[in-house]
């Protein structure tokens, strides 16, 4: 197996001896780097550095976080020079804390410092409240008929009051059946209002607002129907709707012309079906990539040898819904693709793409190994020695 070793995860460090890393890229469009964990410092570290590699040798224009889709928007608008501080853009447009940490703050500053426009965006779907007030702000001035019914389903999704989105999620759960098949019908009746209405607002001159509009209107529809399938009310299961629409919403800047690099979990950016026994249909974003994208898509999971890592765990009773909690590592397993990596290197890289699909059959997940085919799953995995929570 080639492994590759590299000198320092510091994200300002010469770059040159990445190269090698290079051959792996190609031509792709895409490369998604994973994390096993959230809250991670050496995985913001890892991303940093292979943004800029893939930025300056690559010409990579976006960054795709694990982001609210609506909510990021304020970040990328930072990043291109808007108004407000880091700290603030980045605690909002950011879910569930991964924004508030000095290392993810110096990588925006990077970004809005970069001498070629570089934009942000976010791949996860957000609150549909938030993202039906885009739409219900649309409507009002380009469809006035329907703008009552977006109205009525933004105030359905909660209207002004602001919930952390796990909370949000176990709100929805308890809800009688009765208001959530109410918000996914509004949702669905402004979905087919959006279809209809797209030659006349092209005719008007407003066919990138109504296409804007339309994908925040998705995001609404997509994790409304997350929200069914994670509460036992659905066809597919677990984020199977959520990994939809963030290929969905990487496919749609590659077919604008633009190559992506997109940093999400280990268990969103894999190629591979995720099968428990009794179901089929979970699957990932990377999936959806893959099939999509072919070798212009590239995986690379990111995992370490020990340390402590942050295992979050549902909370229903915490503000945010969940909370999390440092962790200790357990030493790499028999069958874990962590063996192959001796420690001795600030970063390893294992090529994974001439590997044996049925060499190794776990990775890290959190502070416990998950059962994947790594081979098949990811081209690649790095390695770091040791992490720590930020």
């Amino acid at each position: 197996m080639n492994i590759l070793e590299f000198g320092s995860l510091d994200p300002m460090a010469p770059l040159d001896d990445l190269e090698p890393l290079l051959d792996l890229v190609g031509d792709a469009r895409v490369v998604a780097i994973g994390e096993s964990a959230h809250h991670v410092r050496e995985f913001y570290l890892l991303r940093h550095r292979l943004l800029r590699l893939l930025v300056e040798r690559r010409g990579f224009t976006v960054y795709a976080l694990e982001a609210p889709y609506t909510d990021a928007h304020a970040i990328d608008a930072w990043v291109r020079g808007g108004p407000g501080t880091v700290e603030q853009v980045a605690s909002s447009g950011i879910d569930h804390g991964m924004g508030d940490c000095r290392e993810m703050h110096d990588l925006l500053r990077w970004m809005r410092a970069h001498e070629r426009p570089l934009r942000f965006a976010g791949c996860l779907a957000g609150a549909p409240r938030t993202a039906l007030r885009e739409v219900a702000a649309h409507m009002k001035q380009a469809d006035p008929d329907a703008f009552p019914l977006a109205e009525r389903a933004f105030r359905l999704a909660g209207g002004e009051r602001e919930v952390p989105s796990m909370k949000a999620v176990l709100d929805h759960a308890r809800r009688p059946a009765e208001a959530q098949d109410e918000l996914t019908l509004a949702i669905s009746r402004l979905l087919a209002r959006m279809e209809t209405m797209a030659g006349y607002q092209r005719g008007q001159g407003r066919a990138a607002e109504h296409a804007a509009a339309f994908q925040h209107l998705r995001n609404a529809w997509y994790l409304d129907l997350g929200y069914r399938d994670l509460g036992g009310r659905g066809l597919a299961v677990g984020t199977a709707c959520l990994d939809a629409f963030g290929a969905e919403s990487v496919l749609r800047l590659v077919e604008d012309g633009a190559r992506v690099v997109v940093a999400t979990h280990n268990t969103h950016i894999r190629k591979t079906v995720i099968q428990h026994e009794g179901d089929f249909g979970l699957f990932p974003q990377g999936y959806h990539l893959d099939q999509a994208l072919g070798r212009d898509y590239v995986a690379i999971a990111a995992t370490s040898l020990g340390g402590r890592t942050s295992a979050g765990r549902v909370a229903p009773d915490h503000p945010l819904g969940f909370e999390a909690a440092d962790a200790d590592l357990p030493p790499p397993a028999e069958g874990c693709v962590e063996t192959v990596f001796d420690g001795r290197a600030p970063l390893a890289i294992a090529d994974l793409r001439e590997q044996d699909p049925a060499a190794f059959t776990r990775i890290r997940m959190l502070d416990y190994f998950m059962d994947v085919p790594v081979a098949r799953a990811f081209d690649a995995v790095a390695c770091v020695p040791e992490t720590r929570p930020v």
